[in-house]
């Protein structure tokens, strides 16, 4: 599994290689507004 975290603000880029016997093959937002963390689907956002 090749994660590629990146975020706009601030600038921010990293990747990690995981192995995992079912990989996931989708996009996944995260959006932290300190108080709570939220993730979603690309198809839920």
């Amino acid at each position: 599994q090749h994660i590629h975290h990146f975020s706009e603000q601030p600038e921010c880029s990293k990747e990690y290689m995981i192995d995992l016997a079912n990989p996931v093959n989708q996009k996944v937002y995260v959006i932290d507004d300190i108080d709570h963390s939220t993730m979603l689907l690309a198809e839920e956002y």
